[in-house]
């Protein structure tokens, strides 16, 4: 079947902390081309400004050229083009179809834009009440990691499909820390009282939604107890733009290795 596919990509961000579609939106765009997209377009203005979700589809309905649109959110980077085309095969004579209350992963006849409209003429920015409107069908079956969006750092280690977390050993933290390398201890403040890395500083990570952007830009080498959650600091501070290694076997390697370790709430 012959579709247009739109990316959504004028939301604020506001949790990640940064662009979102500057992070995602080419590989949501890549995915509807290998599914077999006549054309994609980037919806980062809406006709109709401040309808939310609503006005996007709105404007990616009017402006598709395609009978059939596939509408994604740009923060999806597990999308996968199987996952498209489960939707726009299982649309047939429906309006929309859509796996289970992921209408901004859902394939539209642009017809639909009527009760679209109407929905936000009727002041809602609920896109239930379009879909309540229209002939739905669900898609069941998909695999929940290309469902799966981003609002926080730390979502990106729950989507599967990111890239490997480069890692080094302790002969390397050593070499690194000699010349003077950020480290980053993302350790419980308990932990790193009672022993970290002389230097290291602190940024549990529990909180690294709040605080990601105190992290340096230049390269950081991450540490914990035994790597595991530094593992998944380094690929949620990576996935937004900044430049870090964990350190395998963390701070108990550092340890048994012999080498120094600080006591207290400060780096050194």
């Amino acid at each position: 079947m012959r579709f247009s596919g739109a990316v959504l990509t004028g939301g604020a961000s506001r949790r990640m902390g940064t662009d979102k579609a500057a992070l995602f939106a080419d590989r949501v765009a890549d995915a509807l081309v290998a599914a077999g997209a006549v054309e994609v377009l980037r919806i980062a203005e809406d006709d109709r400004p401040g309808n939310g979700p609503l006005g996007g589809i709105e404007t990616a309905l009017r402006r598709a050229a395609a009978d059939v649109v596939v509408v994604l959110a740009c923060d999806l980077p597990a999308v996968s083009p199987i996952g498209i085309r489960a939707v726009v095969d299982a649309l047939g004579d429906h309006d929309v179809a859509l796996p289970p209350g992921e209408p901004l992963h859902a394939a539209w006849r642009r017809a639909a834009v009527r009760a679209v409209a109407a929905a936000i003429d009727a002041g809602t920015l609920a896109v239930r009440a379009a879909l309540d409107a229209l002939d739905t069908v669900e898609v069941h079956g998909l695999d929940p990691t290309w469902l799966r969006n981003v609002n926080e750092p730390l979502d990106l280690v729950q989507t599967g499909g990111m890239a490997e977390v480069p890692e080094i050993d302790i002969a390397e933290l050593a070499r690194r820390h000699a010349a003077g390398a950020f480290v980053l201890d993302v350790r419980n403040p308990d932990e790193y009282e009672a022993g970290h890395v002389p230097g290291a500083v602190l940024l549990p990570l529990g909180e690294l939604n709040d605080r990601w952007q105190e992290v340096p830009e230049g390269d950081v080498v991450v540490i914990c107890k035994s790597g595991a959650r530094s593992a998944r600091a380094v690929e949620a501070l990576n996935g937004v733009g900044r430049t870090t290694v964990n350190v395998a076997g963390g701070t108990l390697a550092w340890i048994e290795a012999g080498h120094e370790v600080v006591t207290g709430s400060e780096p050194s």
